[in-house]
Formats: structure tokens, C-alpha cells, sequence
């Protein structure tokens, strides 16, 4: 096969994967007509696809007339997959671990409180050996039937994270920490790290319309951070870092975040730096507002969902720092919106339980401060994901770097 054919036939594989992982069971003729190949084509490689195990004939097609079809699934008992989520909060620093199949469904999982953050009681050398031991241990106490199935580890982290898979993330004072190839080597199979944004926004990419050739996706957690889709390919930048967009400074005179600047998106819209926000607002001076009833007489944990329930019930102090972090949003998104002109923004996070308040803010901010001259407008959409289901993500991401492997 000539070196042209065979890069077609890799990519018609791919494709013929994705449709049937992104859509479900599904037959030739539907293959080929949904993607606009021969039948032939199809044919062939699908029987190459049953041959490798990817794909297994699940059912026939129930039809009253006509030939029945055989219909096609995903195998996605192949392989298992190793997800680890390293959480940082305002309390608590956790890693979570799940053994999933290849379609994201747990079949065992666990989450630990772990000391994450480098100190100088806790170097970076011992952050690093404890982490390694704690996902040896989770592994060794499955059972030979998930062990023997486990192909990758795909872990996902707030920070930056180079192409070399390199880890800076200095709210737990995390520098060049390289995880990926001691771990690698501790457990003998692949391991691959990537930041919790690309992760999610990798996810979404199923879910774009063809049409759109230009999206951001813009993820509000302890942080911020976005990924740039042009023409459905992710942009990387040189050094695999771009999108981080969270130290752009809104206010040049604002308070001085810890990678050096002032006033940057994150310290106004990243929820670290909001619930600490939130915290200094439990005075006695606000003892009669709600908030102060559910935080401090009530003692409920102060997260992005109890802020949101205190504005709903009618608090004030917290309806004004909504407000204010809706507006310094409002202002990043306009700053994107005039050096992207993209399609839409996809918006994930801490805003994926709320209600449409700091949405319909922000947005109303952004459209006064676009460049509107050709009568733009501020197009967001929320995620499909919500962080409860990172652990599907994660998948996702490790089945593309087996599928890379397959079909490069």
C-alpha cells in the first residue's frame, strides 16, 4: 500500500472509531453514509477494527423488511484505565483514583486527603514519592481481573503542563515537577499527564458543531483557564502551554497574584481566590445576612454552591461579590472576545450548577465592551462535562493516546 493510501486508511479507521464511540452501536451502511465513505471502504476496515478487538458485533438491526444489519459497538472492556484527579481547595487537597473501561464506567475508586503542596516541611522529592506510593497501593488492592486489563494512568492537574509533560503549578508550589516518567517507571505502563482544562475541553470537542471553526472553551475553577479549538484542532502553542489566560491583568493596580503580576483574571474569577473573598465577609458586622446564618451558625462548608444558595435566599453581601466577579469576568470575556472573534465560548466550572445570574452579567458586561462594529455578540453555552464526571474526560484523553498509538 502506497504511503498516501495507507494515511488515509489510518485516518478512516480513526473516524470510524470516533463515530462509534461519540454515538453508540451502529451499522456499515450507516457508517458510510455518516461519513461519506464506500461501503467497501467501511467493510474493510471494520473488519480489520474486529480482527484488533476495538470493535465487536453486538446485535442485528431489527427490521420489518429487508436484510437486517448487523450492528457495531465500541469494545470498551478491552483495556481499563487508571484515572487520577488531583483536587486542590481552600480546606483540603485530595486525589481521587477510579479504574474505568474504556467508556468512562468505574469499576473501582477511591479518594484520599493528600498533602499535595509543596513545603519546605514537604519537598517536592517527597510530594512525589508519597503520591507514586499512594497510586501503587489503590492498584495492588484490586483484583487480577481489573489489573490484568490496565493499560494507562491518566492523571489530570490545575497548572500549566508542557509538552513534555511537565508539571508548574505554583498554587501547591509545584516547579518542573516531572510525575509522568518516575511514575511510569514505578508501575511499567504508560502514563500521561495534561492540565484539567485541556482534559475537559478535549472532551467537548464531540459535542462542536462542524460549522463552528473558531471556539474557546474557558474553565472557571480554582483558576483559569482556556483552550482555543481552530478548524476542530486544539491550538498547542511552542512550548504546549498557550491559554493561560488567568494572568492577564484586568487591573493594573489590583492585588499581586503569586505568579507576579497584578490584578489578574484569576485572582478576581478563580474560586481560590473567591471563597477567600467569601471568608473575609463573616463578621459580625454581617451577622444578621444568610450567609453568615448558613457559614457560620449553620457551619456548612464554604464552596461555589453554598455562595450561590446564599444569593438565591436573599443575601446582600454575597449578591455584590457575584456581581463585582461577574463584572471582571464580563471584562476578560470582551479582551477574548476582541483578539479571538470566535464562534462561541463554552464556559465550564463553577458556573456548571449555577444559576444564569453571573452568566447573564458577564455577557451583558462583555457586549458593552466588545469592539462592536459588526454588530457582534457574546455567544456562551455551558459545558456538556461537569467536574463530578472529570473521570470521563480523563478517559477520553488516555483513549486518544492508545488510539495514537494504533493509528498514528
Amino acid at each position: 500500500m502506497n504511503p498516501a493510501a495507507f494515511a488515509t486508511r489510518q485516518k478512516n479507521a480513526r473516524r470510524i472509531l470516533g463515530h462509534i464511540i461519540n454515538n453508540g452501536e451502529t451499522s456499515r451502511l450507516a457508517l458510510a453514509g455518516a461519513l461519506g465513505l464506500s461501503t467497501a471502504t467501511v467493510t474493510n476496515i471494520v473488519t480489520e477494527l474486529l480482527e484488533r478487538d476495538l470493535l465487536y458485533e453486538s446485535r442485528q438491526e431489527h427490521s420489518l423488511v429487508g436484510r437486517k444489519s448487523t450492528l457495531l459497538q465500541f469494545n470498551s472492556r478491552l483495556h481499563h484505565v487508571l484515572t487520577v484527579q488531583i483536587a486542590t481547595g481552600p480546606d483540603k487537597e485530595t486525589v481521587h483514583m477510579a479504574v474505568c473501561d474504556l467508556r468512562g464506567q468505574v469499576l473501582s475508586s477511591a479518594s484520599t486527603v493528600f498533602a499535595i503542596k509543596v513545603t519546605q516541611d514537604r519537598p517536592q522529592g517527597t510530594v512525589l514519592r508519597d503520591l507514586i506510593t499512594l497510586i501503587q497501593d489503590f492498584i495492588r488492592r484490586q483484583p487480577e481481573e481489573i489489573t490484568a486489563r490496565l493499560y494507562g494512568v491518566g492523571i489530570s492537574v490545575g497548572g500549566m503542563v508542557n509538552a513534555a509533560q511537565t508539571v508548574d503549578a505554583q498554587i501547591i508550589n509545584w516547579k518542573n515537577m516531572n510525575l509522568a516518567m518516575p511514575l511510569q517507571a514505578a508501575l511499567h505502563i504508560p502514563v500521561y499527564v495534561e492540565g484539567i482544562t485541556r482534559v475537559k475541553a478535549q472532551y467537548e470537542t464531540r459535542f462542536l458543531d462542524p460549522s463552528e471553526k473558531n471556539v474557546l472553551y474557558l474553565n472557571l475553577s480554582s483558576g483559569v483557564g482556556m483552550v482555543h479549538f481552530f478548524n476542530g484542532q486544539m491550538v498547542a502553542g511552542q512550548n504546549g502551554i498557550a491559554g493561560e489566560v488567568g494572568h492577564i491583568s484586568l487591573n493594573l493596580r489590583g492585588p499581586q497574584c503569586y505568579c507576579g503580576n497584578r490584578g489578574c483574571f484569576e485572582h478576581y474569577c478563580g474560586m481560590h481566590n473567591i471563597l477567600q473573598r467569601a471568608a473575609a465577609l463573616l463578621t459580625e458586622a454581617n451577622r444578621d445576612d444568610c450567609f453568615y446564618e448558613l457559614a457560620v451558625r449553620q457551619k456548612e462548608p464554604l464552596t461555589a454552591e453554598l455562595l450561590f444558595r446564599a444569593r438565591e435566599m436573599g443575601s446582600l453581601v454575597v449578591h455584590d461579590l457575584l456581581c463585582d466577579i461577574s463584572e471582571y469576568l464580563g471584562a476578560g470575556l470582551a479582551a477574548l472576545y476582541n483578539i479571538f472573534d470566535p464562534d462561541r465560548v463554552i464556559l465550564s466550572g463553577y458556573l456548571d450548577g449555577a444559576d444564569n445570574f453571573v452568566i447573564e452579567n458577564a455577557r451583558a458586561e462583555a457586549n458593552s465592551r466588545i469592539i462592536n462594529r459588526f454588530s457582534r455578540e457574546v455567544h456562551l453555552t455551558r459545558a456538556h462535562l461537569n467536574d463530578a464526571q472529570l473521570h470521563l474526560a480523563i478517559v477520553a484523553f488516555v483513549l486518544t493516546k492508545l488510539l495514537d498509538t494504533i493509528y498514528p
